[in-house]
């Protein structure tokens, strides 16, 4: 389910500072696929359990490194929002140097900020009934611009930062992408004064954001021949970009095409 069918114009607007995406349920990479996919991002997550009456419920998922291949498991959906290049460590007030593959729980975090953000949600909450996809978003715009009043502006210069280098980084848009010395010295800024913003804004170097960016458009584009792919998404070759996916997905660029997936896992989303 897309964005544009969970909301309405008005809050897709008024999400959109700080979310690139909004979904409902696991998102199909692929047709016909073998298993669920969860596909690596470089991306932190906010999600909530779809159907639940508690606006306390709601998870921190980390950028994820690495592909996994769960047993598909139907009427598990969660409502999840993609957090835009340097929003999510604004947002949710502490460095996400430590999230990668890691999903934290609000009550667990150590964040006054989130706690306030949840806070808010929670006090626009007036029934026990489970709250649809669109109130809970409409609850989260209204929400967000208060929490982030309270906290001040003492993150905006890094997330502007993040924001810029992310952009410089990814070849996702069709432009050039730019070497990370490159990058540092258009922001003027040290590469080791980049590369600490951006493990705390985004929770991954900026060679390991390279890294999973390049697998994303291998990704999107699966069905392009391989040769041209390559080339396409950055990489020297195709073998520098069959080493590279394969260290990710766990599968060739050529076995993944053709279904040959990795043996699939219980998901273990519900115990956790």
């Amino acid at each position: 389910m897309k964005r544009d069918e969970l909301v309405s114009p008005e809050v897709a607007r008024a999400l959109r500072p700080w979310f690139s995406g909004i979904t409902l349920g696991a998102q199909a990479v692929v047709h016909d696929a073998p298993a669920v996919l969860e596909q690596p991002d470089h991306a932190t997550t906010l999600t909530w359990r779809a159907g639940s009456a508690d606006p306390y419920e709601v998870v921190i998922m980390g950028p994820r490194t690495r592909a996994r291949y769960y047993v598909d498991r139907p009427g598990r959906d969660c409502l999840q929002l993609r957090f835009r290049p340097g929003r999510a460590a604004e947002v949710l007030g502490f460095p996400l140097r430590d999230l990668a593959d890691r999903a934290v729980a609000v009550a667990d975090a150590e964040s006054e900020s989130m706690r306030t953000l949840v806070r808010l949600i929670a006090d626009g909450h007036v029934s026990s009934a489970p709250d649809s996809p669109e109130t809970r978003l409409r609850s989260l715009a209204r929400a967000l611009p208060m929490a982030l009043a309270a906290q001040g502006d003492r993150d905006g210069l890094r997330s502007r930062v993040v924001a810029e280098a992310t952009a410089r980084l990814s070849g996702g848009d069709g432009s050039p992408r730019e070497p990370v010395s490159l990058v540092a010295r258009r922001l003027n800024i040290s590469e080791r004064h980049l590369r600490t913003v951006f493990v705390d804004g985004v929770g991954l170097t900026p060679s390991q954001f390279v890294r999973i960016d390049r697998v994303r458009l291998v990704l999107a584009r699966i069905g392009q021949k391989l040769p041209e792919l390559a080339t396409d998404a950055g990489y020297y070759d195709q073998s520098h970009m069959g080493a590279n996916f394969r260290g990710v997905m766990g599968a060739t660029p050529h076995a993944f095409a053709v279904r040959r997936w990795p043996a699939v896992e219980a998901c273990s989303a519900e115990a956790a």
